[in-house]
C-alpha cells in the first residue's frame, strides 16, 4: 500500500505531465507545490482542456465530412471516368461517369471491392494498366465511344506502389472531327472543281491540286499572289466590279469568267466566289469553286454549229441561211443595196441515190459543196438546203449581171465528172436566179421563186440557168395543181390503158400490142403521158402507176387469150425510176404469176437511156426476168447514145425503130439508111425490129423492102381501149384464118 506521500507524488507527477503536454502549467515543477496544486485545480484544467479539444475535434471532423462530400461531388461530375485500383487489380473507387461508361450504369456498392476482371469488359487490359501504370495515353473503343486512357500511380509514404488511378476521357467527337477533317482534306485535295482560298486581303492562300491542272500554275507559283495572276483581259471593268458588288451585297457570286493559263490558252470557267466571316462578322476569306467548262463550250459549239449547218456538208442549213437572207435583206431596205440568191439543184440525182447507193449519193453532195465553195466569194453565202438544192446568196456588188455570170461559172464547172469511190459521176445542175427587190420582197418570196426559176431551168432541159419572172409563177401553180391531180389519180384509180397493135405485115395480122396509159378524167393538156409522166417520175408516183399498168396490161391479155385471141405479147414501158427499185423484178414475177400467164407473154420496153445509167443493174434486172421468159425491147431505138455494147450484154428481144426515122421515110435517104442499118443489125444479132410511127402503106412497103417484118402505128390502128383493140385483132385474125400467128409458148 503506498503512502500519502507517494500517492500525491504520483498525481502530481502525472499532472505535471498533462500539464505539459496541454501546455498550461503557469509555474515551474520545482514551484508547484501541493497547497498551490490544489488551489489551481488542475483536475478542473484538464478537463476543460480535453473539452476544447473534443470542440476542437468535431469541428474538425465536420469540415473533413464537407471537403470529403465536396470531393465526391467533384469527382462524380467530372466528365472523365476515374478508376481507382488497389495493387491487386480490384476497384477501390470510381465516379459515376466510370460506372456509365465502364459498367453499365452498375451501383457503386456492386463495383467497389470487386476484382477489375469480374466487373469490365476490359479486365485484361486492367489488369495490364495495374501492372504498368504511367504509360503513354492510349486510345481504347469501348461501345461507341473513343476513350482516352490515362494511368497513374499512387505511392505510399515508403514511396512504394499503392494503387493506380486510371482517366478515362471521351475523345469520341475529337475522333469524329478528326476525320472530318481528314474527309475534308481528301475532298479539298481530290475533287474535280478547283478551289482557291484568298484572305481578307485577297492573297491565295491555298488551292487544291485542280486548280493547277485547270490554270497550268504549280501550287507554289500562286500562293502569295493575286488571282488577278488569271485575269484573261478579255473582260471589261464592269465586270468585275458587279462581281464584287454583288459579293459585297450578298456574300456570293456565281457566273462564267475566262481564265488565262499559264500557257496563254484561254479557260472558261463556271465559277461561285463565297464570303468567309468570323464570329463577330470580319471577313477573313474568299472561297472560289472554279469549274472548267471548257469541252462543255466546245459541245454547245458544236451542237450550235449543227443546229446552223449541214452535218454531211458543213455548209449553212435553212435555219442560217433564213437568218441571213432576212439579214440581208433588212440591211438592202436600209442601204437601198440589191440582193441575188441562186437556187442550185442537181439533176438526176436520185438516180445516183437510186442506183449507186445513198452512201455515193452523199460523197457525190461533199464533192459538189467542195466544188460550189470554191467558185463564190467569201462574202457570199453557201447554204444547203436539203438533199440536193443548194442555194448562194450574194450579198456585196449584186446584180443581175453578176448572178448570172456565177450561175454560168456553176454550169461550166458541174459539167466535169465528180470522182467519187474512184468512178466518175456526171451530174449536171439547174438553177434559178432571183434579185431583190425586184423578184421578192421578202425572204420567203425570194427563195419561193427562185425554186421556181430552178424548176423552170429543169423543163428546158436542166443544164442551164433560168432569172425568175412573173410567168414562172402561173406555170409553178399549174405544176403544183397537176402534181395534186395525179396524186389523187393514182389513190382512186382514174386512169385507164390503151393499146395498139403491133402487125406483122408480111401475115397482114396483130401479133401483139402496146399498152399505153390515158388519163382521161386529167386537167386540160395534160392527159397524154409525155405531160404527166415526167411529174410522175419525179415524185416517184411512177412506182405504183407502173404497178397499176403492169397488172391491168396482163389481165387484160389473160381475158383476150380466155377469149381465144391469139397474141405473142403485150408489151408494157418501164422507167428508169422503176428499174431502180430493189424488189423491181420480184414485183414484174409476182405480177405474172398473179395473172397466171406464161412469162413469154409479157415484154417489156426500155430506152437507151434506161439501159445506160447502170448497165450492171439493168443486166442484173433483165436476167432475172429471162429467167421467167419475159421479154425485153428496146424503145425508141437510134435516139439515145450510141453505145451498142448493150446489145451483147443485154437479153434483148426486139429493137423499136423510133418514128423519127419512119416519119420521112422513103423521101429523106438518111432516114431510109438509118432504118436499113438498124433493121440490118437487129438481124445480124438475131432480133426482131418493129418500126413504129406507120402512117401510110408506101412505109411499109418500103420498110417491107428493106427487111421490116414488124410496125405499129396509125396505119393499122391508134392506141385504143380494151375491147376495140379486141376487135380489131380479131378481124383481122379471121381475115387471114389460113396465115395463123405462130405462138410462142
Amino acid at each position: 500500500m503506498p503512502s500519502e506521500k507517494d500517492a500525491l507524488r504520483y498525481i502530481r507527477a502525472k499532472v505535471d505531465q498533462l500539464l505539459a503536454v496541454i501546455g498550461t502549467l503557469p509555474l515551474r515543477p520545482e514551484e508547484l507545490d501541493d497547497d498551490m496544486l490544489i488551489e489551481l485545480d488542475p483536475i478542473g484544467i484538464v478537463a476543460d482542456s480535453f473539452t476544447q479539444v473534443i470542440a476542437h475535434l468535431n469541428t474538425t471532423n465536420h469540415r473533413l465530412d464537407l471537403a470529403t462530400r465536396e470531393i465526391r461531388a467533384i469527382f462524380d461530375t467530372l466528365g472523365a471516368a476515374v478508376l481507382v485500383l488497389d495493387l491487386h487489380n480490384r476497384i477501390e473507387d470510381c465516379n459515376r461517369q466510370a460506372l456509365d461508361w465502364l459498367f453499365d450504369g452498375a451501383a457503386r456498392d456492386r463495383i467497389i471491392g470487386r476484382p477489375a476482371a469480374d466487373m469490365a469488359p476490359l479486365a485484361g487490359m486492367l489488369a495490364a494498366i495495374g501492372e504498368a501504370a504511367n504509360e503513354l495515353p492510349r486510345i481504347v473503343a469501348i461501345g461507341a465511344r473513343d476513350l482516352q486512357l490515362v494511368s497513374s500511380r499512387i505511392l505510399d509514404e515508403t514511396g512504394s506502389h499503392a494503387k493506380t488511378v486510371v482517366l478515362f476521357t471521351d475523345i469520341t467527337q475529337q475522333k469524329e472531327n478528326a476525320r472530318h477533317l481528314e474527309l475534308y482534306a481528301r475532298i479539298f485535295s481530290d475533287v474535280g472543281e478547283g478551289i482557291l482560298i484568298t484572305d481578307a486581303d485577297n492573297r491565295i492562300v491555298e488551292v487544291n491540286a485542280a486548280v493547277s491542272r485547270i490554270t497550268g500554275f504549280p501550287r507554289d507559283e500562286l500562293i502569295g499572289t493575286s488571282p488577278a495572276i488569271l485575269k484573261s483581259g478579255l473582260h471589261e471593268p464592269a465586270f468585275y466590279e458587279a462581281m464584287w458588288h454583288a459579293l459585297r451585297q450578298t456574300g456570293r457570286w456565281h457566273g462564267e469568267t475566262l481564265n488565262r493559263a499559264r500557257d496563254g490558252r484561254i479557260v472558261p470557267v463556271l465559277q461561285t466566289i463565297s464570303e468567309v466571316r468570323d464570329a463577330d462578322g470580319a471577313l477573313t476569306h474568299h472561297i472560289s469553286v472554279m469549274t472548267d467548262i471548257s469541252s462543255i463550250k466546245e459541245t454547245q459549239s458544236r451542237l450550235d454549229f449543227l443546229a446552223h449547218h449541214d452535218a454531211l456538208t458543213e455548209l449553212p442549213n435553212r435555219l442560217l441561211f433564213g437568218d441571213r437572207l432576212q439579214h440581208l435583206i433588212a440591211r438592202a431596205v436600209r442601204n437601198g443595196d440589191a440582193v441575188a440568191l441562186l437556187f442550185i439543184d442537181l439533176d438526176h440525182f436520185k438516180n445516183i441515190n437510186d442506183s449507186l447507193g445513198h452512201h455515193v449519193g452523199d460523197q457525190l453532195l461533199v464533192e459538189a459543196a467542195q466544188r460550189l465553195r470554191s467558185l463564190v466569194r467569201r462574202s457570199d453565202t453557201l447554204a444547203r438546203l436539203g438533199g440536193d438544192e443548194f442555194v448562194v446568196l450574194m450579198e456585196d456588188q449584186a446584180s443581175h449581171a453578176a448572178a448570172v455570170s456565177l450561175a454560168d461559172k456553176i454550169v461550166t464547172a458541174f459539167k466535169q465528172p465528180f470522182q467519187v469511190g474512184g468512178i466518175d459521176l456526171h451530174v449536171r445542175c439547174s438553177i434559178g436566179i432571183t434579185l431583190y427587190p425586184e423578184d421578192g420582197a421578202d425572204a420567203i418570196t425570194l427563195l419561193k421563186n427562185a425554186d421556181t426559176a430552178m424548176y423552170r431551168a429543169k423543163d428546158a432541159g436542166r443544164d442551164g440557168h433560168v432569172r425568175y419572172n412573173a410567168e414562172l409563177s402561173a406555170a409553178a401553180r399549174s405544176r403544183i395543181e397537176l402534181d395534186r391531180a395525179l396524186r389523187a389519180a393514182v389513190q382512186d384509180g382514174g386512169f385507164a390503158l390503151h393499146y395498139q397493135p403491133i402487125v406483122d405485115i408480111a401475115h397482114g395480122r396483130v401479133i401483139a400490142c402496146e399498152a399505153l396509159i390515158r388519163w382521161p378524167g386529167g386537167p386540160a393538156g395534160a392527159r397524154t403521158p409525155d405531160v404527166f409522166i415526167p411529174l410522175a417520175e419525179e415524185n416517184r408516183l411512177i412506182v405504183p402507176l407502173g404497178e397499176w399498168i403492169l397488172r391491168e396490161a396482163l389481165a387484160s391479155m389473160r381475158t383476150w387469150r380466155s377469149n381465144g385471141l391469139k397474141l405473142d405479147y403485150i408489151s408494157v414501158n418501164i422507167s428508169a425510176v422503176q428499174l431502180a427499185q430493189p424488189d423491181f423484178a420480184d414485183r414484174v414475177i409476182a405480177l405474172l404469176q398473179e395473172s397466171g400467164l406464161p412469162g413469154q407473154r409479157l415484154q417489156i420496153e426500155l430506152t437507151e437511156n434506161v439501159l445506160l445509167r447502170d448497165i450492171e443493174l439493168c443486166g442484173w434486172v433483165l436476167s432475172q426476168l429471162r429467167e421467167h421468159g419475159i421479154r425485153v425491147a428496146i424503145d425508141d431505138f437510134g435516139t439515145g447514145y450510141s453505145s451498142l455494147s448493150y446489145l451483147k450484154q443485154l437479153p434483148i428481144d426486139n429493137l423499136k425503130i423510133d418514128r423519127s426515122f419512119v416519119r420521112d421515110i422513103p423521101t429523106d435517104a438518111n432516114d431510109c439508111a438509118i432504118a436499113t442499118a438498124i433493121i440490118a443489125l437487129a438481124s445480124s444479132l438475131g432480133l426482131d425490129a418493129i418500126a413504129e410511127g406507120i402512117e401510110t402503106s408506101v412505109q411499109q412497103t418500103y420498110l417491107a423492102q428493106i427487111g421490116c417484118t414488124k410496125v405499129q402505128g396509125f396505119l393499122h390502128s391508134e392506141p385504143v381501149a380494151a375491147d376495140a383493140f379486141a376487135a380489131f385483132a380479131s378481124r383481122l385474125q379471121q381475115a387471114h384464118p389460113d396465115d395463123g400467128i405462130k405462138a410462142l409458148g
